[in-house]
């Protein structure tokens, strides 16, 4: 068996359970017990023997008894030989029905076939399945974990909570946490859409737990008030006295929260102006809600060359968390350290990927958006790319960590072009559809033929699926409007965020309409509470620095909860920014919305999924 296979195993049920499930599940059959023999295989070699003198009921379940025994000690194929002896299935009896489909399940998850496995649990002879006996728990847990592990969510949902009422009290179980990170893994959008077709008091009563907890995740003490009123109010529900572990560790998480914040920003930039002022916002924010928020201590960062002054400065002040440095270099530094004293949250990347005790490190890195960006152009069927980017060294990385990634998909880039500031872009786009091949080709015909007898229409090339396109606003003004002309306008073309700047410029975006991009919830959501004080409070600024205000406020919002992202209690959060995820190396990671622009807005979008391989 594979390392692979195993951990499938073990993330599920113990296979020893399957032994006394099919041992103990029904009355004996009535045959002569086996002696007790020196080995295993003589054991097992007894419960065949049994089965082939029996007849009926009895001979099948004995012969289960011995698969089972088989799977357990991984003698795999003879296990599959004699399940197979087993005719027809579907005529046993209910129980014998379900241990079949379950031997048969186990079998398949040793060949790390989870697809076989889901099949044989959501069949008609698991379909008796019940909540009510120990093998029917344990048939509906699995199946609800196969759900969940192909992305089938809904039925991961409704099949967790057919089991939660019934599950014994006592018996350890991961279910609570199993539904509740199943739930919220749900947006807004699809937490409704559960909700319309909920049918039962249990399903509702967990569909409105995570409702509350999602409504406040930006406030700890928020969060542990709803949850004690949904208690009150929903005291009948299994989650009442038993709450998923994420839930019951929120009160010590809120405990020992730090209390003296120390904030460490180029506050002579126009970046770290824009990070203070989202920062700020989001404390002032927290402070209307409760009391009990901490102590703001800021530091200016700007034009220092190392980081131990400010940072010793922090400490000596009593700072028990430390968010910055901005400054790439800065971070280096720190990554550099054993360990930082306190935990911290770094404003930027270092450019090693390893993994520092206590550095938490949260950015708007440009390959989180290339990344998503090829997720898109993927999902809705592309394969061929062209890549229009500034011929610098900065986005000569980013091209080549695009080429990279495309190519590890399985994609092909076949066409690339490179601009400077205002460029022709008319000579550019001719060079990305190979135009002008296509009139050098015609140059030398017209030198051979006379020019009065023969008309040219230049042809662009048409192995291109689609256009990855990083520009400003501007640029791209230009751009897509030279791309219709040269006859690419059906081309479809995906961007960053770098190609909207978040403002109201509905004539003028309509050059860039059809255009895919990525961006802040923050900047394509403009209608939020917090950002229209801000847009009171502060000046009008360009996408850049709103996405910046956006970090600002994250990273207020990520003090309290950095120790459950990195222990798993919470999968993601839900920030200005983007969903914040957090990776094994401490590096915090967006999921951005992605939008189309039509008729100069920049509203939501959905890409069709394409029947492609």
């Amino acid at each position: 068996m594979n390392s692979k296979s195993l951990s499938t195993i073990t993330r599920f049920i113990p296979i020893w359970a399957a032994i006394l499930i099919v041992a103990c599940s029904s009355a004996p059959p009535p045959a002569v017990a086996p002696p007790q023999t020196e080995s295993t295989t003589a054991s097992i070699d007894e419960l065949l023997r049994q089965a082939d003198s029996a007849s009926g009921s009895s001979a099948n379940q004995l012969r289960l008894q011995a698969v089972a025994e088989l799977v357990a000690e991984g003698y795999l194929v003879r296990a599959s030989r004699e399940l197979q002896r087993i005719r027809e299935p579907e005529d046993l009896r209910p129980d014998l029905q379900l241990q079949f489909a379950w031997l048969s399940t186990q079998l398949a998850l040793e060949e790390d076939d989870q697809e076989e496995a889901l099949r044989w649990l959501a069949g008609a002879l698991a379909a008796s399945a019940s909540p009510d006996d120990a093998l029917g728990r344990d048939i509906l847990l699995l199946r609800a974990q196969l759900y969940r592990d192909s992305d089938r969510l809904f039925e991961a949902i409704t099949t967790f909570v057919e089991l939660t009422e019934f599950w014994p009290n006592g018996v350890e179980t991961t279910l609570f946490e199993d539904v509740w990170y199943a739930l919220t893994s749900l947006d807004s959008q699809q937490l409704d859409a559960l909700a319309s077709t909920a049918d039962s008091y249990e399903l509702r009563g967990w569909i409105e737990l995570a409702r509350v907890y999602q409504d406040d995740q930006y406030s700890i003490r928020s969060q542990l008030d709803s949850i004690a009123q949904w208690r009150r109010i929903w005291a009948r529900h299994s989650a009442a006295g038993r709450l998923p572990a994420p839930l019951n560790a929120l009160q010590v998480t809120w405990e020992e929260r730090p209390t003296h914040l120390a904030l460490i920003l180029p506050l002579q930039e126009p970046a770290g102006n824009a990070i203070q002022e989202g920062f700020l916002s989001a404390y002032y924010q927290a402070l209307s809600v409760s009391r009990e928020v901490p102590q703001i201590s800021v530091y200016d960062s700007t034009g220092i060359d190392s980081i131990y002054g400010l940072y010793n400065q922090a400490m000596e002040n009593g700072a028990d968390l430390v968010i910055g440095p901005l400054n790439k270099n800065l971070v280096n530094q720190m990554q550099e350290w054993e360990e930082p004293p306190v935990p911290t949250l770094a404003l930027n990347y270092a450019d090693e990927l390893q993994l520092t005790a206590n550095l938490f490190q949260f950015g708007l890195a440009p390959e989180d958006e290339i990344a998503q960006a090829i997720n898109l152009a993927w999902e809705s069927g592309y394969r061929n790319a062209a890549v229009i980017m500034p011929d610098t060294l900065d986005y000569e990385r980013l091209e080549a960590f695009f080429n990279e990634s495309w190519q590890n998909k399985g994609g092909q880039v076949v066409s690339s072009a490179n601009f400077l500031g205002d460029a022709d872009y008319a000579a550019i786009i001719k060079r990305l559809m190979a135009i002008d091949s296509s009139e050098a080709r015609a140059e030398k015909l017209l030198e051979l033929l006379p020019r009065s007898s023969m008309e040219f229409t230049p042809r662009r090339r048409t192995d291109i699926d689609f256009i990855f396109l990083v520009a400003n606003p501007r640029q791209g003004r230009q751009i897509k409007p030279t791309l219709a002309f040269y006859f690419a306008e059906n081309i479809p073309v995906f961007s960053m965020p770098s190609i909207y700047d978040g403002q109201d410029n509905q004539q003028e975006n309509r050059d860039l309409d059809g255009i895919v991009f990525t961006d802040a919830p923050w900047v394509l959501n403009p209608s939020e509470e917090l950002r229209e004080e801000m847009l009171a409070n502060f000046r009008q600024t360009q996408g850049p620095l709103q996405r910046l205000r956006a970090m600002g406020i994250d990273s207020f919002r990520l003090y309290p909860r950095l120790n459950q992202l990195a222990d798993k209690q919470i999968n993601s959060l839900r920030g200005t920014t983007g969903i914040l995820t957090m990776s094994e190396n401490l590096r915090i990671h967006r999921r951005l919305e992605p939008a189309r622009f039509e008729n100069g807005i920049a509203i939501p979008f959905r890409p069709q999924i394409s029947g492609s391989d």
